[in-house]
């Protein structure tokens, strides 16, 4: 069984305002803002985990402490407990997992715009332009980086499977792509011996159909050796990597799909409009 090697980590920002609930913040001297105003004692404890996240006290793909510790360690109400852990993960740090615990998703935050699309349609239009084509599959261990895009514990048995897009049009490799899953038959087509043919099949059946949210971030990369040589670019040159996250009608997670596209040759547009300007009649 292969090792995935390390690599970068993904995270999202977040700012919360003061919740009422928090009433341990008026007795507590904790950490004041730049305008010397007193934070709320839920963001104290959550600036305290996050920071024990960056150190590496709190390994990625490990759990971090139960609700109950930290209510015990904090000396809070379990409700303070819960608004520090929504704050790391609404940044990103944390997968939280009902009845199991919160897992360490990445250990550092990087800023970046959060997009609402029109439709999941829209956001995959590119995909239905181009077939993808198998090339490999394989048996690894999750590291850090694919515990947290999977949202499992490091060590975790996963399957990759491996490929290349071709345009459908111009049928040129336009992107190298790495689709990951825990090892788990759940939500699969059934009528297969392995699982890697299940998934195959998932993405090549009604897959669209399945899926109920997407999350999708993209990355400047230099192009890795052997996406280099499929998508027939000099090693290293510069390329887009997006990450998409499927999750199904019930946003339980079923692939996370790295897809690696030479410079050039991918554009991406979104339109933003403004909230609070009422249209002229």
């Amino acid at each position: 069984m292969a090792h995935a090697n390390d690599a970068t980590r993904n995270g999202i920002p977040d700012a919360r305002p003061h919740d009422a609930r928090d009433h341990e913040s008026r007795s507590h001297d904790g950490a004041r803002s730049a305008r010397g105003v007193r934070k709320p004692r839920y963001q104290q404890i959550a600036d305290t985990l996050r920071e024990e996240i960056r150190r590496g006290e709190h390994a990625v793909g490990r759990f971090l402490e139960s609700e109950a510790e930290l209510k015990a360690r904090f000396k809070v109400s379990r409700h303070t407990v819960r608004d520090a852990l929504r704050v790391l993960d609404e940044l990103g740090l944390i997968a939280r997992r009902r009845g199991a615990g919160s897992i360490v998703r990445t250990a550092e935050v990087h800023r970046h715009f959060d997009l609402a699309l029109h439709s999941i349609a829209d956001l995959l239009q590119y995909d239905e332009s181009s077939d993808f084509h198998a090339r490999y599959t394989d048996r690894l261990v999750a590291n850090q980086e694919i515990a947290g895009w999977l949202q499992t514990r490091l060590g975790t048995e996963c399957i990759l499977l491996h490929g290349v897009r071709i345009g459908r049009r111009t049928r040129r490799p336009i992107a190298s792509v790495y689709v990951y899953r825990r090892e788990s038959w759940h939500g699969l087509p059934t009528g297969f011996d392995r699982q890697e043919d299940a998934i195959r099949a998932l993405l090549e059946d009604q897959f669209l159909a399945r899926v109920g949210r997407v999350e999708q971030t993209l990355s400047a990369i230099s192009t890795p050796a052997e996406a280099a040589h499929e998508v027939e670019v000099a090693e290293g040159s510069p390329a887009l990597r997006s990450l998409r996250r499927y999750f199904d009608a019930r946003d339980r997670l079923m692939l996370a799909v790295i897809s690696i596209h030479p410079g050039g040759s991918y554009s991406y547009r979104s339109e933003y409009r403004r909230s609070d300007i009422a249209p002229h009649e």
